[in-house]
């Protein structure tokens, strides 16, 4: 009688063992699905910004086509489009990128006003080239390289960044006139 009763033992020991072994990996796996899961929220909230730079730069090089071929054509230096970012536009500045988020409190009314956002991240145009001009006739064509970034910030020590480089033709209608 003694031998059954310490098989019985041994065998709820096994299963004990066993269950909790399995439990613990499903908890690993858990936790590396959430984190992976945060980390593609990140990328696809810092890939859609680098879009929405992309779009405020081109809506900018459609509005004002001759103004940025001048730049270029008086030997311009520097970035015609370096006013495109959106950490200098009080209502599209997001998150740690504007100074009047420290205090941001989602849970607070006084403090989480309806134009600003709890979470960080920024969109800039790093760069714009002129490829090429066609001028030779009453509409011209200018190509442009445009390279627009965007950051986004989820906690101290991590930054999902994003990069979209589009190549471009804007017309401008000179009327013949140069």
């Amino acid at each position: 009688m003694h031998k059954k009763s310490g098989i019985a033992v041994v065998v709820v020991l096994f299963f004990a063992f066993s269950i909790s072994t399995i439990f613990f990996f499903m908890a690993h796996s858990n936790t590396n699905l959430a984190f992976q899961n945060k980390q593609t929220v990140y990328q696809m909230q810092a890939y859609y910004l680098a879009h929405s730079g992309m779009q405020h730069a081109k809506l900018q090089l459609r509005l004002l086509p001759k103004e940025t071929f001048d730049f270029f054509d008086k030997n311009g230096s520097g970035n015609a489009l370096d006013d495109i970012d959106s950490s200098r536009h009080v209502p599209t500045a997001m998150g740690v990128f504007k100074s009047e988020q420290a205090s941001y409190d989602l849970f607070s009314e006084a403090k989480s006003p309806d134009n600003m956002f709890p979470y960080g991240g920024k969109y800039y145009v790093e760069s714009l080239g002129l490829t090429g001009s066609h001028n030779r006739m009453k509409m011209i064509q200018d190509g442009y390289k445009l390279v627009v970034k965007s950051e986004v910030d989820s906690g101290p020590s991590k930054k999902f960044e994003t990069e979209l480089v589009e190549e471009i033709i804007v017309s401008r209608f000179t009327g013949g006139i140069k």
